[in-house]
């Protein structure tokens, strides 16, 4: 069946619904004659007399009335599957992938997902848990749509949107200084030589950089610790084990009530910052557009 046979079963179901040429036009929004030619062209195509023409009307003959009852129930099919296409349509459930580490989602992000979740219930998230380098590498392969990270080195090939600033800071238990000195350390840089110095792995940018600052200063380092995450690193800290190089605001509480101690070894040249990025040659979906918007009203930006 080609397309043209469409339209004149289209025709066709119409005048056999209202026995009426001139309605059928009218509902079709075609002419009179160019309703008589579709019945007359479907007339010769079947080898059928399908119409019995009477002075006010039209009436199906037999072999009309055969066919009307399969094509009556064609298009009903048709429509109820447009129907339901529409439906699934409006109820569907978008769908936005997001890069975040643990720490972030901990200390920053939860609170704002959960509102985002109970506001949008139509928008359904993914997050992958994993490192903002590893975010970085996906966004540039459009695996992800959007990420929550630190400030990336390279912006050429991104859109970053900062929200909220931060230091890195050294801290330690009072109880853990306390068992320093008791080994005779009695100065700060005597702290790195008898104590345990907690950092994250190699590789890692801030870990480049305090190696290269404890280099530069001519350091003597005793113990080292990696530790693969920031969250490890915080609860390692508070636990007493060593001296952790960990994000201030996010012991804030800790540093304010003594339970640690923030020691001013060094100090940073500039504020980092955590912020909202996705790859600026990406097209944003209505989805991405929902979450962003709604990122940018909880967080206006720094």
């Amino acid at each position: 069946m080609n397309d043209q046979n469409i339209q004149l079963y289209r025709v066709f179901a119409e005048v056999a619904k209202y026995e009426n040429i001139t309605r059928a036009a009218n509902r079709l929004f075609i002419s009179q004659p160019a309703v008589s030619n579709a019945i007359n062209n479907l007339e010769s195509n079947l080898g059928v007399l399908l119409f019995i023409r009477k002075s006010r009307g039209v009436e199906l003959t037999q072999e009309g009335k055969i066919l009307y009852r399969y094509i009556n129930s064609a298009f009903d099919t048709i429509e109820r599957g447009e129907g339901e296409l529409a439906q699934i349509e409006k109820n569907k459930i978008s769908r936005i992938s997001i890069g975040i580490s643990t720490t972030i989602c901990h200390f920053v992000m939860r609170p704002f997902i959960e509102r985002f979740i109970e506001e949008h219930p139509e928008i359904e998230i993914s997050l992958v848990n994993q490192s903002s380098f590893q975010t970085f590498q996906m966004l540039e392969e459009f695996l992800l749509d959007i990420g929550i990270t630190s400030e990336p080195i390279r912006v050429q090939s991104f859109e970053y949107r900062p929200f909220m600033k931060y230091k890195y800071t050294f801290v330690a238990t009072p109880r853990y200084l306390k068992k320093l000195r008791a080994r005779n350390a009695k100065t700060l840089d005597d702290y790195f030589q008898y104590g345990t110095l907690m950092l994250l792995y190699k590789n890692h940018p801030i870990r480049e950089t305090i190696d290269q600052y404890f280099y530069d200063n001519n350091y003597k380092i005793g113990h080292t610790l990696e530790v693969s995450n920031m969250d490890l690193l915080i609860d390692f800290s508070i636990m007493g084990m060593g001296i952790g190089y960990i994000i201030r605001e996010f012991v804030k509480e800790e540093l304010e009530s003594g339970a640690l101690i923030e020691l001013p070894i060094m100090k940073m040249d500039e504020d980092r910052s955590f912020g909202l990025i996705f790859n600026s040659n990406t097209k944003l979906t209505p989805a991405m557009q929902t979450f962003i918007g709604f990122f940018e009203k909880v967080y206006p930006g720094i």
